[in-house]
């Protein structure tokens, strides 16, 4: 690869870590920027798109489906990138040529470090790296497509996040191995029984009017049940509810329109009094909210569970079970909660459903 004649996109640290915070992987359902937009109300279809400046790629819709097969899902969570991923992550890091769009952080010792790299798919010149992520991409999407772009990621030195895509899918990898893809795909294409867990629930959270139903996509991990991902739209904001495809269990309510809208807010003063309320919520209080919200929304029993406050964010509670996976719940300054949702994460990693 020869070097980019082009100057990279170069940012603070703290620009950096501020993007990673407000652009988490699809793994937590949607970033940042898809729950401004669903709460809007605006979420028109895009292609992928990498930008500089932020360093976000924005899926498209799909009418498509596919489910894996628990033998299946077995068989692919086995494939390995490792070994192909490092050289390849380690070249398109040090000799990134003029195809590579990339992004650097400048450190506080001034000097810059590599932080997102992406390349078209066709662009790619590592033939091994390119052939064993086709293998592993036609046996998780069987339909055809083709891979677009690779997007990767050093949040550590040397640890590498890989996402596949096109505009219509995606699969991402952490240490060579898949452990989340998504694809969008029509109501038509969701059993009746999963739509009407999803409709219980949100009748649940809320009496709110003016409500409409999509289904946003569909999500993939190894060892289980695909996952829907249901939007109900009303006239005070949008209702996220995921249900597992055949065992119909709801495994994240996410409802706008109970939290307090702390991202809207351009006063100061008042985002820092929501925020200081919100920490001087007592454990135990909270606590009971949960569990009582936890029991209705899902049906999900949480009164043996360890609980504690997470300390790296001021609203947001960890719940804890030996042999079950975590749940996180939201809160907010008046103590109600507005999100619960099952660590499924976890359970591919533990290989259990």
């Amino acid at each position: 690869m020869r070097q980019s004649p082009n100057p990279s996109k170069t940012l603070s640290i703290q620009q950096v870590e501020q993007m990673i915070r407000d652009t988490e992987t699809p793994e937590h359902s949607i970033s940042q920027q898809i729950v401004e937009k669903l709460e809007s109300k605006s979420v028109p279809p895009q292609k992928p798109v990498f930008t500089r400046r932020a360093g976000v790629i924005a899926a498209a819709l799909v009418a498509f489906c596919v489910f894996l097969t628990p033998v299946m899902a077995q068989t692919i969570e086995r494939l390995s990138l490792l070994e192909y991923i490092n050289p390849f992550a380690k070249e398109m890091k040090m000799n990134p040529n003029e195809k590579v769009d990339t992004l650097y952080a400048t450190g506080l010792d001034g000097n810059k470090h590599f932080h997102t790299g992406m390349i078209r798919f066709n662009d790619i010149e590592d033939q091994e790296f390119k052939s064993q992520l086709q293998r592993i991409w036609n046996e998780i999407f069987p339909q055809g497509e083709e891979i677009n772009d690779v997007i990767m990621y050093e949040y550590d030195t040397n640890t590498f996040h890989i996402e596949a895509r096109n505009e219509n899918r995606s699969i991402e990898f952490d240490q060579g191995k898949w452990y989340y893809a998504q694809q969008t795909i029509g109501e038509e294409q969701v059993p009746d029984a999963a739509k009407d867990a999803a409709d219980q629930a949100f009748h649940k959270v809320g009496d709110f009017k003016q409500s409409k139903r999509s289904v946003s996509q569909m999500i993939l991990r190894p060892n289980q049940n695909p996952v829907y991902e249901f939007v109900y739209e009303t006239n005070k904001g949008s209702v996220l509810i995921d249900v597992q495809k055949d065992t119909n269990r709801i495994t994240e309510v996410l409802a706008f329109p109970l939290s307090d809208h702390l991202y809207k807010l351009d006063d100061k003063n008042k985002y820092h009094d929501l925020v200081e309320k919100t920490k001087a919520i007592e454990l135990d209080k909270i606590h009971e909210e949960t569990v009582k919200q936890a029991k209705a929304w899902m049906n999900l029993d949480l009164a043996d569970y360890s609980v504690s406050k997470l300390k790296s964010r001021f609203d947001t509670l960890t719940f804890t079970k030996a042999g079950s996976p975590d749940v996180t719940a939201l809160f907010t300054s008046k103590g109600r909660i507005y999100s619960i949702k099952i660590e499924l994460k976890q359970l591919s990693e533990k290989g259990t459903d």
